[in-house]
């Protein structure tokens, strides 16, 4: 099997370095189409061991990765932007024997977008790998995709490929200047194609991210007229348009009804994605209506849990553990507690040490406690305990250990306490100090 690295450049010589070594070991050629740079990077490129082609710009991001599929000679290619770089490519080539098998001919991976702190700050499902020779292409002139004209399966590869981005941070967007580039060519295409729903979304993208969000309204609601609405599994444009637009009507408390209104729609066009449902669900914490936010929250991540967050609930999928506490928070605002004690346990499951979720159930079990309630005891709360934490270990015990005291669960507390040696306890102690 060969692999062919393809990616179009312009002025990357900060990144071109990154993104080129970290497939070196795995592709047999890297093909690097420059569309006029001005700076070092066909350089670099060329130095790296990568075959550079120049291509005039033409205002077509499509017309130029095309020009570079059409130079590469691998059965598979890898196409990456030049500030795109895998966490680790070497397990590539068994995840495409993988999709071989299952004739599964376009391999999407999880791709996280960071910060200039380098944080994550976004995860989305994107297809970056595909197999050469049987006329995939990219379309599209303006946030160009993947399109085959026979019907191609998509291998999931979220969990076996990460691929970091930094070209949305702050400093390296602005320096780019990518707001006025891509702007000119959507305004430019919409006059071209005045019925196209995905370009108004794109171009309220724009204008919502510089927070001129009464422009961006109006250009998501237009979206929305054109908009196919036809059911499916993946959500891919339509949901980032109908997410965005429910984010900016969540700010408003009086506009409940229309969050509403789009909520209704996106679900019944989108019903596996769950972001729609956690929007709606923020709408309602950030205003105190904290029943209405429990109830959407535990929608999202039902739906999220059932359906999973391939090519859709990017959202939820990024923000899934502040989303649980704050379904937690909501619940214990409502003095719900056994809603708290039983979804604190399933949150926990989910991500173990997370000291909040514990610091929700131990205060639920003392809010039961202080108002008689006689269903839930404390040796319910030990039992429920045990059965999340291995307090045999060390870890679990000191985890445990520190969190009960914390939040000042006595009968938790006296429970570690007794399983730990003079030893244990002393070191235990020392995390409190």
């Amino acid at each position: 099997m060969k692999i062919s690295q393809a990616m179009i450049v312009k002025n990357e010589e900060k990144n071109i370095g990154k993104a080129l070594g970290c497939v070196k070991g795995v592709a047999f050629e890297q093909i690097v189409v420059d569309t006029g740079s001005t700076d070092d990077t066909v350089r670099i490129a060329e130095e790296a061991g990568a075959t550079v082609y120049r291509f005039k710009w033409i205002d077509d991001f499509a017309a130029a990765k095309n020009f570079a599929i059409d130079k590469c000679k691998g059965d598979w290619i890898v196409f990456l932007d030049a500030d795109e770089y895998f966490e680790d490519a070497s397990n590539l080539c068994e995840v495409i024997s993988k999709a071989e098998e299952k004739k599964e001919y376009v391999i999407a991976s999880k791709l996280l977008n960071l910060n200039d702190e380098g944080k994550v700050i976004g995860t989305i499902t994107q297809p970056r790998v595909f197999k050469n020779h049987v006329g995939i292409k990219y379309e599209g002139k303006i946030h160009e995709h993947l399109k085959n004209d026979q019907p191609t399966d998509i291998y999931d590869a979220t969990d076996e490929l990460i691929i970091y981005h930094t070209g949305y941070s702050e400093t390296v967007y602005n320096e780019k200047n990518k707001d006025k580039l891509y702007k000119t060519m959507l305004e430019k295409a919409i006059a071209e194609n005045p019925g196209d729903s995905d370009l108004y979304g794109y171009l309220g993208d724009i204008y919502a991210k510089n927070k001129k969000y009464a422009k961006a309204e109006e250009l998501y609601f237009k979206s929305i007229k054109y908009m196919d609405d036809k059911v499916t599994e993946e959500s891919e444009r339509r949901g980032d348009t109908l997410r965005h637009l429910l984010m900016i009507l969540g700010e408003d408390k009086k506009r409940t009804g229309d969050i509403l209104k789009i909520y209704n729609y996106a679900r019944a066009i989108l019903p596996h994605d769950a972001d729609f449902s956690c929007v709606v669900a923020d709408h309602y914490y950030r205003f105190k209506k904290y029943k209405k936010a429990a109830d959407y929250y535990k929608e999202a991540i039902d739906i999220y849990d059932k359906y999973g967050s391939f090519q859709r609930s990017d959202h939820v999928e990024a923000y899934f553990p502040k989303i649980c506490s704050k379904m937690l928070d909501s619940y214990y605002q409502e003095k719900e507690y056994t809603k708290v004690v039983e979804e604190s346990g399933y949150c926990i499951g989910k991500q173990k040490y997370n000291a909040e979720y514990l610091g929700y159930l131990m205060s639920a079990f003392k809010a039961l406690r202080q108002n008689g309630n006689v269903e839930l005891k404390t040796q319910d709360e030990i039992k429920i305990i045990n059965d999340l934490y291995d307090l045999g270990t060390i870890k679990d015990k000191a985890f445990v250990f520190v969190n009960s005291y914390k939040t000042d669960d006595k009968e938790v507390f006296e429970h570690v306490i007794s399983l730990c040696s003079a030893a244990e306890l002393e070191a235990f102690k020392q995390q409190l100090l």
